[in-house]
């Protein structure tokens, strides 16, 4: 079986090891920097700067930044039949879906929920997928086989997989990722000066501005891709945060103290007592 992984970053390069061992594995990147890096490493059996690899692929993975997705996959269907599995790894769904059904017949959106604050290849890592959940997004033009090779490619990754339709999974990640990943882009505005006072930083701190390392160009074209389900999450944040200034600023210490309470069984309600 030949897969072809189209991005060799941090999602793709972690693909590449992990099927390296049941597969041949082309890869594809605009750096060829990474692509040689990558065959050197013994990663990919094939590599190029150029699409056209992925000639003669079983499957085909686009694992590039969500508004390079549409477009990568004009590039790539010049050189493949309908008998190849297409897929991608984005973080953002329907638009892509939509897209890309339009124009090639054997395409299948997927995502896992499997990445990490630092990027690029050099973080890429064979066990990434190990324990995590992949959502599949198929339609009702989607053909069954393609979802079941796509379904095993991640299984074989090490991922459970789980069946979502594509607008449904955008509403999820809009609240679950994106609006998290935001708020800790947005906290580091008032953060610039604490450097200087880096021995005093908690646990708290740390683990909440974690993912503002991430991928600016990645997360970037999510913010975009997905605003009609973020900016109503906004909306809502900065009222639930006008309301907690009201609060705070009338010293109306009981409602402040039900309200946080409020938020604490929530957050037990879905992770139980553990962090």
């Amino acid at each position: 079986m030949k897969i072809t992984i189209v991005g060799l970053g941090l999602i793709g390069a972690s693909m590449a090891k992990a099927l390296g061992r049941v597969a041949l594995v082309a890869g594809v990147d605009t750096s060829g920097r990474t692509v040689r890096q990558a065959m050197d490493e013994g990663v990919i059996a094939e590599g190029s700067v150029d699409t056209a690899v992925a000639s003669g692929s079983d499957v085909v993975v686009l694992a590039v930044p969500v508004g390079s997705v549409v477009e990568t996959a004009w590039r790539v269907i010049r050189h493949i039949g309908d008998d190849t599995v297409l897929t991608d790894t984005g973080s953002t769904k329907a638009h892509i879906v939509e897209s890309i059904e339009r124009i090639f017949p054997s395409f299948v959106g997927s995502h896992p929920i499997a990445g990490r604050e630092d990027p690029g290849y050099a973080s890429s890592r064979a066990d990434l997928f190990d324990g995590a959940a992949t959502i599949i997004t198929p339609t009702e033009k989607t053909r069954p086989g393609c979802i079941d090779r796509v379904r095993t490619l991640w299984e074989t990754c090490g991922s459970t997989t789980h069946t979502m339709d594509p607008a449904g999974h955008d509403r999820l990640m809009a609240m679950v990722s994106h609006l998290p990943h935001l708020l800790s882009y947005v906290s580091m505005r008032l953060a610039d000066d604490l450097h200087l006072h880096r021995q005093f930083l908690g646990a708290g701190f740390r683990d909440f501005t974690r993912i503002a390392a991430s991928d600016p160009i990645v997360w970037r074209d999510i913010f975009l891709d997905n605003k009609d389900n973020i900016l109503p999450l906004i909306d809502a944040y900065m009222e639930e945060l006008d309301r907690l200034r009201t609060l705070i600023d009338g010293n109306r210490a009981r409602e402040l103290q039900d309200t946080l309470s409020s938020y604490a069984r929530i957050r037990r309600a879905l992770y139980g007592h553990t962090r």
